[in-house]
């Protein structure tokens, strides 16, 4: 004889159900998995800088590779990005998001096993990041179609919250695992909680894709994608300079290690503030030409103040640089969107930005300041490079800021986004 469950056991079991359904299907569970990832966009790169002569003198690394460890995670965010669009129309874009996170927590595992692995863990990390840097916006776009200025705030706000964070705490980590080896593998803690939560994601955009048109419209003719991208490239290329070179350009001025990242740290604090405010005011103008100008100029004074301002001046100089560059990068980021008329112009447009913007940036920005410094010895001559660097960006930036659209070229079908 078979026992019946009562009824009320079945209604229990519908009310959970209904209720897991509504958690995990509600824009908040959504919007909770993007800013977990943009938390989670920085920490493994920028908790090197503060570990960046440690390791050097573990492994004997000369100026060029140290050099080159600083600039291949930025590279690699340029180099594997045509990857993502691809991988997206074959897998979808949360398949390729859980992937690009389960390979970072891969990567902070692998670089701390030797020479070799330092390298290879680092571009899988790259790797990585470049697949969320590019899908991340487009979800965004596609998820909160009506709330693109505010979700973008967000999105930039918590990658400085991850840099701030990892920044300031790396050194004390170090003291309490024991070696700058475990130190890098703790950041791969917050990308398995990020993996955690983006799982329901999976399932719940698991939907039929139409198959890419292999004849899409292609953006590479227009002007105004270009700009965008060298908005991006150069915007980047002074970003990443700071996230490898910062606590190494306050350490030349006689700070200690601690204090080097804290304050590199408040930088990022700030970069909180404006990367949360720039967008969602951005956003409502008809056109952002004024807004770069202001970001760019912030960023160029914070630099130099990095290197010529009194010691006791330094905290009002890392403000000033955070508000420029977190206002800078949620800028290029919102430019990103509001530059690409439908969605599948913007994968086309994050691809093409991102990929080209991030060798372009890595090549200008941390490994062209760590040539400089080793041929020249002296910070001065990196000042005279930021400037010139600052002057290009204030250019692209206006240009960008023109209330102007994508406009794809040779077009005979189109392709939508998942």
């Amino acid at each position: 004889m078979v026992r019946k469950k009562p009824e009320n056991a079945y209604h229990s079991q519908k009310e959970v159900g209904t209720l897991r359904l509504l958690v995990l299907g509600h824009p908040g569970w959504a919007l909770s998995a993007i800013l977990l990832i943009a938390f989670n966009m920085r920490p493994a790169l920028t908790s090197v800088a503060p570990l960046l002569q440690e390791i050097r003198s573990s492994y004997e690394l000369s100026g060029f590779w140290t050099s080159v460890l600083t600039t291949v995670p930025v590279i690699c965010l340029g180099l594997f990005g045509p990857l993502a669009p691809a991988l997206a129309r074959r897998f979808g874009n949360e398949a390729v998001i859980l992937f690009a996170l389960l390979g970072i927590v891969a990567g902070s595992t692998v670089r701390s096993l030797g020479v070799a692995p330092l390298y290879i863990g680092t571009v899988l990390i790259g790797a990585s990041m470049s697949f969320l840097g590019i899908l991340a916006p487009v979800v965004i776009k596609r998820d909160f179609p009506h709330k693109i200025g505010r979700v973008m705030g967000l999105y930039v706000m918590f990658i400085s919250l991850g840099a701030a964070v990892s920044t300031a705490a790396t050194i004390p980590i170090r003291g309490m695992v024991g070696g700058w080896r475990f130190a890098l593998m703790t950041w791969a803690l917050p990308v398995i909680l990020a993996a955690v939560v983006f799982i329901p994601q999976l399932f719940r955009n698991m939907v039929a894709r139409p198959p890419a048109d292999r004849r899409a419209a292609s953006i590479m003719g227009d002007g105004v994608a270009w700009q965008v991208t060298g908005f991006l490239a150069l915007v980047s290329s002074l970003a990443y300079s700071v996230f490898m070179w910062g606590p190494s350009m306050l350490e030349g001025r006689g700070l200690d290690p601690a204090s080097s990242g804290a304050l590199v740290s408040i930088s990022y604090l700030a970069q909180m503030v404006s990367g949360l405010f720039v967008p969602v005011v951005a956003a409502r103008l008809r056109q952002q030409s004024i807004i770069a100008a202001i970001v760019v100029s912030l960023t160029v004074v914070g630099l130099l103040g990095f290197i010529f301002a009194p010691l006791w001046s330094l905290s009002l100089f890392s403000i000033t640089l955070g508000l420029g560059q977190g206002g800078a990068f949620g800028l290029a980021m919102l430019l990103i969107v509001l530059r690409s008329g439908e969605p599948h112009i913007a994968v086309q447009l994050s691809s093409m930005a991102q990929t080209i913007g991030y060798i372009a940036g890595g090549l200008v920005g941390p490994f062209a300041v760590g040539i400089i410094h080793n041929l020249s010895g002296s910070w001065n001559i990196v000042a005279a490079f930021y400037v010139v660097i600052g002057f290009c960006t204030l250019v692209v930036g206006l240009a960008a800021g023109r209330a102007l659209t994508v406009q794809p070229r040779g077009a005979t079908g189109t392709y939508k986004a998942s």
